[in-house]
């Protein structure tokens, strides 16, 4: 139930939920003696979805929550784990057979494969079933040990968000010793990531990957697409995420 209601009120408060909201009051408005009212949500509306496509804005908003570099690899030393977080998967694939990680929680993967190259620490997998579906830190598991040859130590499959992800990776480290981690998870990710990690106890090492570095060029860059308007709802979830972890 818990569930449901925190989806409806993410509809409701992200986009394009909100300015549809907005544009629908306004033509209730307009329709009614309230014409004044109705022009100004509609132009609000309409307006910011225009802007809020913009490839300048949707860059503007992310690039506020980026981190300004990557892992210092002098600081890998220091970590006893390495804690990569989950970003979803795509469910009963037909060509696999089976659950298959999507592209976000692929990257992920792709940098903690590049990581442990590097520097051998061990893997602790987090991310249960907010979607459904069988537990993605399992999906994560069974990719990284056959697609990139890197093997896991620690599976935390019982989360369903950044919080848990925090507290029951805690709760599986901690009796083992383990404080200091690597977190590995988007760029975007890492501030709202990093403080639930430093709150349930961890020393937190960021390892912040997929970063936003290039806009478009030129007259393209204030031209609306749909995909950055994913982008800035992205960057406005995050915001949202962190006032709520700060409440």
């Amino acid at each position: 139930m818990l569930t449901t209601l925190n989806e409806v009120a993410s509809q409701i408060f992200l986009l394009p939920g909100s300015l549809l909201i907005l544009m629908i009051a306004g033509c209730i408005c307009l329709a009614s003696r309230f014409r004044r009212t109705g022009w100004v949500l509609l132009v609000l509306g309409i307006g910011g979805l225009g802007v809020l496509s913009m490839p300048f804005t949707a860059h503007t908003m992310i690039q506020t929550l980026e981190p300004r570099s990557a892992i210092d690899p002098h600081d890998m030393e220091k970590a006893k784990a390495v804690v990569v977080l989950g970003g979803d998967t795509l469910h009963q694939q037909p060509e696999y057979a089976n659950d298959m990680t999507n592209g976000s929680t692929l990257a992920r993967l792709r940098y903690a494969a590049f990581l442990y190259n590097q520097y051998e620490v061990p893997m602790l997998l987090s991310g249960g079933r907010p979607s459904g579906g069988e537990p993605e830190a399992w999906v994560m598991k069974r990719e990284l040990e056959t697609l990139f040859h890197v093997p896991v130590r620690w599976i935390e499959a019982k989360s369903n968000n950044t919080d848990e992800n925090a507290r029951f990776s805690w709760e599986i480290l901690h009796p083992e010793g383990i404080t200091t981690i690597v977190l590995l998870t988007h760029a975007w990710h890492m501030p709202r990531a990093k403080f639930a990690f430093e709150r349930a106890g961890f020393t937190v090492i960021a390892a912040p990957t997929v970063f936003h570095t290039e806009s478009l060029r030129g007259i393209a860059n204030f031209l609306p697409q749909a995909s950055y308007l994913e982008l800035a709802n992205t960057a406005l979830h995050e915001w949202l995420g962190m006032l709520w972890y700060r409440r």
